[in-house]
């Protein structure tokens, strides 16, 4: 095997891992509930509390991050051709109805729905503030609504869509949740009779690792609070957590890394 597959083979950390993640939020951390970024009222405060991570109220101040203009959580220059690949994916699929979940401010979403006027979109987060300023701003998405990733009944996904014609986009929101609530919540979705999931993801790696390791420490030094936000997970782990429910197929581009998923029955 050449050096160049041996180094990224041994990057890639070839085995299941997955380890708490921590961020610094400065000001704002104070604003969390019980400090920790693991809930819809901690990211309520945080978007209220921390420029990074709002979501503007208005719709031109909304469309400079959506439009990459100004930067923000997961919304950068890059973002327009992220929602190139991941609109490319749906329609070799023949996907017509996309539902997103955790859309947050929603700006890939709205590069993807630019891209593809016609698909039929669906935009949910579990935070009723968010949904509620997305509804004013975000006016070509066709539906956006509140939904808790948890609940067991994953059928509003497919409301009037041919479930084959239909995909949930998962991006970056498996760091929010434990692996057994996300084999839980695969089972909900399979039960549910979803049949496509795209899964967008940070995918843990030994530069990485070594990465925050040493940006932990130069932090720590300085004096800088910590924050419990969510989990990191190596490219190992994620199969097992959908098991036997889907047939697995790796997706890894410049842009994005992830996981395409079909139901097998």
């Amino acid at each position: 095997m050449p050096a160049k597959k041996i180094l990224h083979y041994i990057n890639s950390l070839p085995f299941p891992l997955t380890i708490r993640h921590y961020s610094v939020f400065g000001a704002a951390t104070a604003f969390l509930k019980d400090g920790e970024l693991y809930s819809a009222e901690s990211w309520d405060a945080l978007r209220m509390n921390h420029p990074h991570f709002s979501i503007a109220e208005s719709r031109e101040e909304w469309l400079k991050a959506a439009e990459s203009k100004i930067k923000k959580d997961g919304q950068d220059g890059a973002m327009p051709l992220r929602a190139e690949e991941i609109s490319r994916i749906l329609n070799e699929c023949g996907i017509s109805s996309l539902f997103s979940v955790g859309v947050g401010g929603a700006g890939l979403e709205y590069q993807i729905k630019k891209a593809n006027p016609d698909l039929q979109m669906t935009c949910s987060d579990f935070s009723p503030n968010s949904v509620d300023t997305l509804k004013k701003v975000f006016t070509e998405c066709d539906s956006i609504r509140l939904f808790d990733m948890k609940n067991k009944d994953w059928s509003p996904a497919l409301q009037g869509v041919s479930a084959d014609k239909q995909l949930v986009l998962m991006n970056h929101v498996d760091i929010e949740f434990t692996n057994n609530e996300l084999r839980e919540m695969f089972q909900n979705m399979h039960d549910s009779g979803i049949r496509n999931i795209l899964i967008v993801c940070n995918r843990l790696t030994a530069r990485g690792l070594l990465s925050r390791f040493v940006d932990r420490l130069i932090r720590r030094l300085k004096g800088e609070h910590f924050v419990f936000a969510g989990y990191l997970r190596t490219k190992k782990t994620f199969p097992p957590l959908w098991g036997s429910l889907y047939q697995t197929t790796e997706v890894e581009t410049p842009l994005i890394s992830g996981f395409l998923l079909k139901s097998k029955n």
